[in-house]
């Protein structure tokens, strides 16, 4: 079950503390061959050639908001473009909750399962800046489920997942998902990856899995 950037070789610094509310914080010299920062549950892979010129990349998970519900992830310096996406991993604790995740202007953005084993979410960016990660929590199992199951949205399954499967590192590319330290293909999105709408949708709108629904404004 889940459980819980002229061109510089390589990482020349790198600083892991806790910041002043307790939450993890990276903060990593990254130039032209990339680096992966991990600050708790959150991790970021800046690929080769993605930046052009040595750059102090900072990786931070913020507080919770909405009884634990959303969780906010910050990468600076936010705006900056990449030549190359980079892939931000979040791994969440909740086996029973669908993964939905926002970006700096509260837009759906692709969501892909890294590695199921893990529990471990991710999507890519090409500019630094501010992802929220949300928990849609599932329907619970009654009674509950057994030993080898786990819950899915009601429904008790079993569970073949190994909590001490080796993880990716970096994380796997769009399209690959880790399997016991190997990335490898795969063509299944998590719930909640942002889907299609055609037509495009209208002002004000937001395309939610293929349903162009209200944008819901930043609180």
């Amino acid at each position: 079950m889940m459980r819980r950037i002229p061109i510089i070789a390589a990482a020349t610094s790198l600083a892991l503390a806790a910041c002043g509310d307790g939450k993890p914080s990276t903060t990593q010299t990254v130039g032209n061959a990339g680096a992966t920062l991990k600050a708790g549950a959150t991790s970021l892979s800046i690929p080769a050639g993605a930046l052009t010129q040595s750059t102090e990349v900072t990786l931070r998970e913020a507080e919770p908001q909405h009884q634990n519900r959303v969780q906010r992830v910050e990468v600076e310096p936010r705006g900056l473009s990449m030549a190359q996406p980079a892939r931000l991993s979040v791994q969440v604790d909740d086996a029973n909750a669908k993964v939905k995740m926002h970006d700096g202007n509260d837009d759906l953005v692709e969501v892909e399962i890294e590695d199921h084993n893990h529990g471990v979410y991710k999507t890519s960016m090409h500019q630094l800046g501010e992802i929220e990660v949300e928990l849609e929590h599932g329907r619970t199992c009654s009674p509950a489920c057994g030993a080898g199951q786990e819950c899915d949205d009601g429904v008790c399954k079993a569970d073949d997942e190994d909590e001490h499967a080796r993880v990716c590192d970096p994380v796997c590319d769009t399209g690959q998902e880790c399997d016991d330290g190997v990335c490898k293909p795969h063509d299944e999105m998590e719930h909640g990856n942002p889907g299609t709408c055609t037509p495009a949708c209208a002002t004000g709108l937001e395309c939610d899995d293929g349903i162009c629904k209200p944008h819901k404004g930043k609180g």
